[in-house]
């Protein structure tokens, strides 16, 4: 394991080592020394350290440091301890993996795997439901009854109920076994260190006032007595996230390229998120954050669908497909479905972990328009964005049916969000500009869903049904001026129907504008963009319709000439 994980894994057990002594405290005094209980005047390190069943158990734990086992079971807390007898484990094995570096897996997996906060007797009945929460945040059922005896996490207990001044306990004829839950194993696995590396870079440990245990005020600052810190991750949910992989009562499928499809992907993925370093603008991101933007924005794009949720493919029509448990924003509504099989026959290692299944795929099953070159779509009546008009009177309309289908450029006789903008004038050109959001630097065809004039009122005279005649400019602001990625004139639509009207060069084919530098900021604040688009209309023709209604504009993703 690399220098970073035991960096990171370090950071997660310093939340995890203070719940030793953040947790509710029994007050074990006052207990008699008596036949029944003949160790009430004893510490659990006391006890066990004098076990010569247990000394192996004691090893372990203070090879994870100088005075570990005193540190932890002399505090005046009560702790369960489930500890497994001399013989039953490797324990050659797990303190060489301390000697490797790898001390805090080793306390997470094996020690604090079996133990518990508080006080757990083996009495009466136990049902198969009798969950008991352990230092490492997993859960182990303990059950059993007088009769048929006890187990804890499956395993059969050799004695049981011996009580001591800060505790119980019971002794385990074989060790519990410590299942891994998916973010944890993305630690384990060399093969997938890349993807670890990246989310896990996103760990962020605070200090948890509410959750330490307050001392006294001294030079007029609060002090603690013990301190807890709690470390969270962004990335580690639905939302423009990879799912809740630390969470134990949660069900995922998980498909995590390897090492060398992460570096391949990535290579692919960067060109398209090549941020402008030299711009002022945009005015809410500086120049010192576009590294990061790059780094964070072509990464995730990546591994958004990595993820799917056991619970949600209820939700999916048909057993051939999957839908990935991303839900961060989209320029579509809804969320895209995969062809199981094309993820499945990837598939070169498989492992049944605590909360699902994690699998590494040696090929990327994907390709770039299903996960970070997708259409985007901009509303025509979105104020924000449309910056500037001039010459008209504008209007947001209001019209029926339905969303725009993600699936074809070409819209029908629906109305996306059921609204449009319109431009007027009766005797001026009509002018506007829109900023167009979050564009990468990449390729794509550029298309304007055009409105009929009489799109709300069927008794329009169809002489009075003239097609509009745009100039269209698209340029971007970059360090070099004012860029210009497209400019014709004469552009015409057809005013009988929605038109989906792809700009186009002059020998009739379909523009491929090349964008030089990602905008993908997802702030929706105009002032962060600098790709601009100018339509105008004349003012003079007769022939033509000088209004401009439109109800989106549409940037369609094809391939970089390139490629």
């Amino acid at each position: 394991m690399n220098t970073n994980f035991k960096h990171k894994i370090l950071a997660g057990a310093m939340m995890f080592g203070a719940l030793f002594i953040s947790s509710s405290c029994d007050d074990a005094e006052g207990l008699k020394v008596t036949p029944e209980v003949p160790y009430a005047d004893k510490t659990l390190y006391q006890v066990i350290t004098s076990d010569p069943q247990l000394t192996d158990f004691i090893e372990v734990i203070n090879s994870c440091g100088e005075h570990c086992a005193d540190s932890l079971f002399n505090k005046s807390r009560v702790y369960t301890v489930w500890a497994p007898v001399n013989g039953t484990f490797n324990k050659d094995s797990l303190m060489a993996e301390v000697q490797n570096g790898n001390r805090e897996l080793v306390f997470r997996s094996f020690v604090k795997g079996h133990i518990s906060n508080h006080l757990r007797a083996a009495n009466g009945v136990l049902e198969d439901d009798n969950k008991i929460l352990l230092l490492n945040e997993k859960m182990a059922v303990f059950q059993g009854n007088r009769k048929d005896g006890y187990t804890f996490a499956g395993q059969q207990l050799a004695e049981e109920n011996i009580r001591v001044w800060n505790g119980i306990l019971h002794k385990l004829a074989n060790p519990a076994e410590y299942k891994f839950n998916i973010w944890e194993y993305l630690l384990v696995d060399a093969r997938v260190d890349s993807v670890a590396n990246f989310l896990y870079s996103y760990d962020e440990t605070t200090f948890s006032p509410g959750q330490s245990i307050m001392g006294p005020i001294k030079n007029g600052e609060q002090t603690y007595l013990d301190s807890v810190f709690v470390t969270t991750n962004k990335l580690l949910n639905e939302w423009n996230g990879v799912g809740r992989l630390k969470n134990e009562d949660s069900l995922y499928t998980v498909y995590v390229p390897t090492n060398k499809v992460w570096n391949e992907v990535k290579e692919q993925v960067n060109k398209h998120f090549n941020y402008n370093m030299n711009m002022a603008n945009p005015v809410s991101v500086t120049k010192a954050d576009r590294d990061s933007l790059r780094n964070h924005y072509s990464r995730i794009n990546i591994l958004k669908y990595m993820t799917y949720s056991d619970n949600e493919q209820q939700y999916v029509e048909g057993e051939d497909s999957i839908m990935p448990a991303w839900q961060g924003t989209s320029v579509f509504v809804g969320r895209a479905e995969f062809p199981k099989a094309r993820l499945e026959e990837k598939v070169v290692f498989e492992k049944s972990l605590s909360n699902g299944t994690f699998k590494i795929v040696d090929e990327f099953p994907y390709n770039q328009f299903e996960l970070w070159h997708d259409t985007i779509k901009l509303e025509a009546e979105n104020t924000e964005m449309r910056f500037s008009t001039q010459g008209s009177t504008d209007y947001m309309r209001t019209a029926t049916k339905n969303q725009i289908n993600k699936d074809s450029a070409f819209i029908g006789a629906e109305i996306s969000g059921s609204r449009y903008y319109e431009g007027n004038s009766a005797t001026t050109t009509v002018y506007a500009k829109f900023k167009l959001p979050n564009a990468l630097s990449a390729s794509y065809n550029v298309a304007l869903i055009v409105v009929p004039k009489n799109i709300t009122n069927p008794n329009v005279d169809p002489k009075d049904m003239l097609p509009n005649n745009f100039t269209i400019k698209i340029s971007q602001e970059t360090e070099k001026g004012n860029v210009f990625l497209y400019n014709r004139t004469g552009i015409k639509n057809d005013p009988t129907r929605l038109d989906t009207l792809i700009l186009k060069e002059k020998n009739g084919d379909p523009a491929v504008i090349s964008v030089p530098y990602c905008e993908y900021y997802n702030t929706g604040k105009a002032a962060d963009y600098n790709l601009v688009m100018e339509i105008q209309t004349p003012g003079s023709y007769k022939s033509y319709d000088k209004s401009i209604r439109l109800d989106a504009i549409l940037l369609i993703p094809v391939k970089d000439p390139e490629e």
